[in-house]
This record gives C-alpha cells, sequence and structure tokens, in this order.
C-alpha cells in the first residue's frame, strides 16, 4: 500500500476498489463452480474490475470459463505465474496488488503467491474441500455462491474497511518497508535471533534520544499507556509522592494509574491551553519533601500543547527528585537535548506514533538514576515489574512472550528514520503543521494553543458554525480523512487534526481542499 504521497491519495483509497483483477485459471473450477462465479463478475465488472481466464497453450476454453471471463490471457499452467504477468498487462494493472486471483487447487493458490497477488481466494463448495485448500495459505476460502458478497466487503469500490489517510494522533500511515517488515520469519523470543534485534532496537532508540550506553531500554507488548504505568509504578519509594503535572487528559490518566497503584498525588494543574509552570513545580517540591518524583507529559495530545519538560526536569534534578516524561506522542518529532544532561529519568513512549512504526510495541528508557530507583521501589505487578525486564535483558532473554511482529516493524521504522534523519524528519512535521496553521487561519480557524507553545504534529480548532463534529467526521470520511474528536469539556465544540505518519504536505493539501467542501453551506433550493 502506498503512503500518502500525493493530493490525491485520499481519493484514490477512498474510491477506486482494492482488486482490479480477477484471475481465474482454465481447467481448475468445476462447470458448477463457473457458473456460480458468473453473477460474481456482473456484480464487480460493473463496479470497474476486468476478470482474466489464464489459459495453458494446450487447453481449449470451455463455454462457462469464456462466459466468465472479460479477456483470455495465454500463458502456462499453474503453479507459474507468467499467465498472471500477462493478464495484468493485458488490462493496463500496474501494481500486483491489485490482482485477485481465484483458485480450487493447491497450484492456483501457489502461481497466485508467486506472483505476489494482493489477493489470494480459495474456493471450495464442500468442506472437506476447504480442508485440502489450507495449505495452499489463501487469504480467505469461500463458497462459489459466496464470492460475491465477499467481492462487496473486502475488494469492492464501496467496501468499508480500507486505506484511509489517518489525521488521528496514532496509529498512522505507515511505509510499505514497515508493513513488509511485518511479515518477518516467525521467531522464537528465547533465541539468541529476538536478543539480537531487541538490542538492536535499543541502540536506535538511545541514538534518536541522544543518551549514552549506561541507560537501559524496556520493551513492552502493549499500548503507550503500558509503558506510562510501568514506568509510574516504578517511580515512587513507599510512603512518598508522586507530584503530577496535569494540563489535559493525558496527565490525568498519570494521576488515575498513581492513585490506582496506591501512589499519594500532588498536583500542579493548568487549564489545557497552557503550559505547565516549572515555578510552580519548583515550589510544590519545596512545600513537600515527600514528593520523589514528577511525572510531566512532554507532548500533550488533548490540545497539541508542549510542556517544559526540560526546565521541569531541571528543578527537579536541583531537589534530588527523579522526573518521569511521557513522550508517547512527541519522540521522533519534537526537540529534545540529550536526555543525559536534561535530568530526565524515565522516558514512555511507543512505536506507532511518530516512529511511524505498528501498535503492539511500547518502551521506557531509563537513566542510571532510574535504574537504581527501579531496585528501591517493590513491583506493584507482575506484568509491568521493571525490576524483572530489565534482570531478564542481563541474561539476554525476556520474561513474557513480546509483540514480535510490532518490533519487526519498528525496527524498520528506525532504520527508515536513519535513513531520512533525524533533523529532516522533524522538518517534514514542523513543514506540515505549518501549511496546516496557514490553510485553517485563511479559513478562520485558528488553532487554539498559542503559536510557542504548539507540537509539531497535532492541532485542536474550533468547529465551524453550523456544524457538528460527528457531520465533520463522517463528511471527511467520505473523503479518504479520519480526524479525532476534541477530548473532555471540549469534545463538543472542538477537533483536532495529527500530522503523523508518512504523509506529505501535498497530501494534507488534499484534505484542506475536502475540508472546505465538507463545510461548505449547502446551495439554496430554487423556488
Amino acid at each position: 500500500m502506498p503512503w500518502a504521497e500525493h493530493r490525491d491519495t485520499a481519493q484514490q483509497w477512498a474510491r477506486d476498489r482494492a482488486i482490479a483483477l480477477w484471475a481465474v485459471f482454465s481447467g481448475d473450477l468445476a462447470e458448477a463452480d463457473l457458473l456460480s462465479l458468473r453473477e460474481s463478475a456482473a456484480a464487480s465488472w460493473e463496479d470497474g474490475a476486468a476478470w482474466a481466464l489464464i489459459l495453458p497453450p494446450d487447453r481449449v476454453a470451455s463455454a462457462a470459463e469464456l462466459d466468465l471471463s472479460s479477456i483470455i490471457s495465454l500463458g502456462p499452467a499453474a503453479p507459474a505465474p507468467f499467465g498472471l504477468f500477462a493478464a495484468m498487462q493485458q488490462v493496463g494493472v500496474e501494481d500486483v496488488r491489485q490482482l485477485g486471483v481465484i483458485g480450487a487447487t493447491r497450484a492456483v493458490l501457489d502461481a497466485a503467491h508467486r506472483a505476489g497477488a494482493g489477493a489470494v481466494v480459495g474456493l471450495a463448495a464442500m468442506p472437506e474441500a476447504r480442508l485440502t485448500l489450507v495449505a495452499g495459505q489463501p487469504d480467505v476460502v469461500v463458497a462459489p455462491w459466496d464470492f460475491a458478497a465477499l467481492d462487496a466487503k473486502r475488494y469492492a469500490s464501496a467496501r468499508a474497511h480500507r486505506e484511509r489517510v489517518l489525521l488521528n494522533p496514532g496509529p498512522a500511515v505507515v511505509s510499505d518497508r514497515v508493513h513488509r517488515a511485518v511479515s518477518g520469519p516467525d521467531l522464537c523470543h528465547r533465541e539468541p535471533e529476538y536478543s539480537e534485534i531487541l538490542e538492536t532496537v535499543r541502540a536506535k532508540l538511545l541514538a534518536v534520544a541522544g543518551v549514552p550506553d549506561d541507560w537501559a531500554m524496556v520493551m513492552l507488548a502493549g499500548s503507550g499507556t503500558a509503558a506510562l504505568e510501568a514506568m509510574t509504578g516504578a517511580a515512587a519509594r513507599p510512603g512518598r509522592k508522586l507530584l503530577v503535572c496535569q494540563n489535559g487528559i493525558y496527565g490525568e490518566r498519570v494521576a488515575t494509574v498513581a492513585r490506582r497503584l496506591g501512589t499519594p498525588v500532588v498536583m500542579v494543574m493548568a487549564d489545557d491551553l497552557t503550559p505547565i509552570d516549572p515555578a510552580m513545580v519548583a515550589s510544590a517540591l519545596d512545600a513537600d519533601p515527600e514528593i520523589d518524583a514528577v511525572a510531566v507529559i512532554h507532548h500533550e495530545t488533548t490540545t497539541g500543547l508542549l510542556n517544559p519538560v526540560v526546565e521541569i526536569a531541571a528543578a527537579a534534578r536541583q531537589r534530588g527528585v527523579l522526573t518521569l516524561v511521557d513522550a508517547i506522542s512527541s519522540l521522533g518529532a519534537e526537540d529534545l537535548p540529550p536526555l543525559a544532561e536534561t535530568g530526565i529519568d524515565f522516558l514512555a513512549s511507543t512505536s506507532n506514533k511518530c516512529l511511524h512504526g505498528l501498535p503492539g510495541a511500547a518502551f521506557i528508557l531509563i537513566s542510571p538514576r532510574g535504574q537504581a530507583r527501579i531496585a528501591d521501589v517493590p513491583p506493584r505487578s507482575l506484568y509491568f515489574d521493571l525490576g524483572n525486564y530489565l534482570r531478564a535483558q542481563e541474561k539476554r532473554t525476556v520474561p513474557f512472550t513480546p509483540s514480535i511482529p510490532a518490533l519487526y516493524g519498528l525496527l524498520a521504522a528506525l532504520e527508515e528514520l536513519g535513513d531520512e534523519g533525524l533533523a529532516n524528519r522533524q522538518g517534514l512535521y514542523q513543514a506540515r503543521v505549518d501549511y496546516l496553521d496557514g490553510a485553517f487561519t485563511e479559513m478562520g480557524l485558528a488553532a487554539r494553543v498559542a503559536p510557542g507553545h504548539r507540537s509539531r504534529s497535532v492541532r485542536s480548532f474550533p468547529l465551524p458554525e453550523g456544524i457538528t463534529y460527528d457531520e465533520l467526521h463522517d463528511r471527511l470520511k467520505a473523503d479518504g480523512y479520519i480526524i479525532y474528536a476534541g477530548l473532555g469539556d471540549a469534545a463538543q465544540t472542538t477537533f483536532r487534526v495529527c500530522a503523523l505518519g508518512a504523509l506529505t504536505v501535498e497530501a494534507l493539501e488534499g484534505f484542506v481542499d475536502a475540508f472546505e467542501q465538507a463545510v461548505a453551506p449547502a446551495p439554496a433550493l430554487s423556488v
């Protein structure tokens, strides 16, 4: 699947069929199956698909095969894939991912896989026939009379589940490079190959964060909240308190986690458009010597607001207090000096936001001071016991089964980031939000956060007059774009646009066009 590169990418994703060409091999399907498929072929023809019959030189096509097909392509019998390529060339389908192959035998399914077909469908009328097709690894096995419903649901132009330009705060659209990596070899996490991958990911994450090799990295199978909860549980010693900086939903989440773990919480608060004041943090620390750690959100995606985490960490460090930073939606996009110089001791993030990986891999970077703190805090969770992870990693193993596909994807995403360069990645993020700021200002919709405090990825805007969020969301979704609602009290009056992942400024130009059409007044009816 191509990434969101062009102005018309979303329209193509929203309107085009997933499969533009269906192919069958002569002699593979029974007469009755061909007759059942004919009705399906008619429906997909009307939807823009072509149907090809792959005809080996030594065969004569049957009447039913000819009736099913819109073209005949000469080619060798399955499992050779060359007739499929010839059919694609005949109808002008240039992307093999738009090729679908239907087969009732293992040989045809093998031909489809060898060609790299985007859809491999096994056709079987009886249960025992389905069983024989399983070894051919089709995407799905259906009865001939159910193929029309399958085509409509998965592959037709009006299918519901399809690629869209995601303008929500993660998961993000990612590149083919990442998608391909996820399909890497099945791997036992107790083998040295897994340890090598984990250590490579650790080294690359430390490089992105700018920290030395004495920092630890713990990888968790879960969302960013898993990393957030794990580090929160390891931060405050028994009988001590956690200071939580809250100016949005995610600061509130940290406080909720701490309280559920039984950690007393001290709050430093601001409204959701105002950064946390480091002086208020310093005053709160001076007033309460029982505070053991400070937790702050770097990028509060409630509104797209950045908090001054370096200044807050400096105030904490001067007082011998550790700092926890939620960088779930900032690492890779926002500026952070090398962490070793900041006083930050725990940093939680995830694969599927600004690093452009896929969901399922969350991680925590931990300073030497943080590692010492973990040893002083009795674990309150089995799965989130960070000390257990650190001890296991010293032995080149892990305590629990990890999300290996997500880790494959994260490794590919980090390699992609390395090829792109961190400064270039951050520059792309800035260019995208600069474009959005200008375009929405021209429409009379200024971002809610003041310019000096805005992130490089998320914007919160007031809803245009006369349209609800649900109406705006649904109109844009029909054009191939997914936006996000406001949070908390702002849910009824605001919406968010989040420019994360593999998308270009040009793709956002298409979004702005769609937005202007979505909010345009309906034309007056003539009397």
